[in-house]
């Protein structure tokens, strides 16, 4: 599921219920130059901004899987396919 730029959904969803969604979170600087997201999104955000997060980490999981081999193993873990969802998510609102 690749998202054109000129959509109006982002990982299936809409582009403006994702756009609220992200106005809930805040991220907060943390130790080694990463960060933290938080925040709390009511239902009828969190829904589809969930859902939108884990078909876009399905993505990743394929490509991911095209990837594998038996000496190189996973290129990324869960945490890390699921972090590059949300950045991925932030790119594509931005486009």
């Amino acid at each position: 599921m690749i998202d054109d730029a000129k959509s109006d959904r982002i990982g299936g969803e809409p582009r403006e219920l994702l756009l609220r969604a992200m106005a809930c979170l805040t991220v907060t600087d943390a130790p080694g130059g990463g960060g933290f997201v938080s925040g709390k999104l009511p239902r009828d955000l969190a829904e589809p901004f969930t859902r939108a997060l884990m078909r876009i980490e399905a993505e990743f999981l394929l490509n991911d899987a095209e990837a594998f081999t038996a000496t190189v193993g996973e290129p990324r873990t869960q945490s890390e396919r699921r972090a590059d969802a949300l950045e991925a998510i932030v790119f594509r609102l931005a486009s």
